[in-house]
């Protein structure tokens, strides 16, 4: 059996209008019944306990499906059967990662291999995985006040305006103490951005770890920091084709299994575009 899950919530419900003409094409492309269910009714331990080896399970979404999907499977132990993303909706940096995995046909991106091993980060005594990247700074900024916008029923949500509008309005950058792998502690002035990266790209599209490499078993952390408003601003373009981190004054990079952060005022943060406010602090780390 292939099971279609999908959020009725998701992109202002125009996901669960797709989902008849999905399953007839997805019942074409894999051969096969397909049965659509809702994700706000799934509990995982239950249904995994019936499921069949040669069962599908695919999910209808983006980085924040598989943002929501990874802190409630099981994915610490060997999932009981092939699991699929069909992707839809705005957020995909996952895909913008694997798009080579992609089945041309299906449209499908198996997931098994990318459900193992996922990074960790601790923030605010709580633990979570992610499974493209952590920013810390004005893009945790810039997600926390989009939240804000789409609260109060706001859908023309521009994210280039808003991080334009914070840089030169608004934020402070704070000072950060970074350490990677219990080294040498780093501190920079003047810092926009602390992230901590599994994938290549996050933010719709902004290659921020070009060198990361999913399954190496390491994370980037990438640290943009010292210049002005302007030059910052100026800076910008360059992380939607990787070539910021040329910028080696402006732009520090270095990879490790531990990352750990701390600023000297509270900052928004953002896991796989899912917002934490007021942080001061993480940890993240893969084993």
């Amino acid at each position: 059996m292939n099971y279609l899950f999908y959020n009725p919530l998701a992109d202002a419900g125009k996901d669960q209008e797709k989902i008849p003409s999905l399953v007839e094409e997805l019942k074409a492309s894999l051969g096969g019944e397909v049965e659509a269910r809702s994700l706000l009714e799934l509990v995982w331990d239950e249904f995994l306990k019936n499921v069949q080896p040669e069962d599908r399970i695919i999910l209808l979404g983006g980085d924040g499906t598989l943002n929501y999907q990874i802190n409630h499977l099981p994915v610490d132990e060997e999932l009981p059967c092939d699991f699929y993303l069909y992707p839809s909706g705005t957020g995909n940096d996952f895909l913008n990662d694997v798009r080579g995995s992609q089945d041309p046909k299906t449209k499908l991106v198996k997931l098994n291999e990318f459900l193992r091993n996922l990074p960790v980060i601790e923030v605010k005594g709580k633990t979570y995985r992610f499974i493209n990247g952590i920013g810390f700074g004005i893009d945790g900024e810039c997600c926390k006040k989009a939240d804000e916008m789409k609260e109060a029923g706001e859908t023309n949500i521009d994210y280039s305006k808003i991080t334009i509008h914070l840089l030169m309005k608004s934020f402070v950058p704070p000072l950060a103490t970074v350490r990677v792998d219990n080294g040498e502690i780093k501190t920079f002035k003047k810092t926009y951005i602390s992230a901590a990266m599994n994938g290549k790209y996050y933010g719709g599209g902004m290659m921020v770890a070009p060198e990361q490499e999913r399954g190496s078993n390491l994370l980037s952390c990438v640290v943009i920091h010292g210049r002005g408003k302007l030059g910052t601003l100026l800076l910008f373009p360059s992380l939607f084709k990787g070539t910021h981190v040329k910028k080696k004054k402006a732009v520090y990079t270095v990879q490790g299994k531990l990352i750990e952060v701390t600023f000297d005022r509270p900052t928004a943060l953002q896991i796989d575009g899912d917002v934490v406010p007021d942080v001061t602090s993480y940890r993240a780390y893969i084993r």
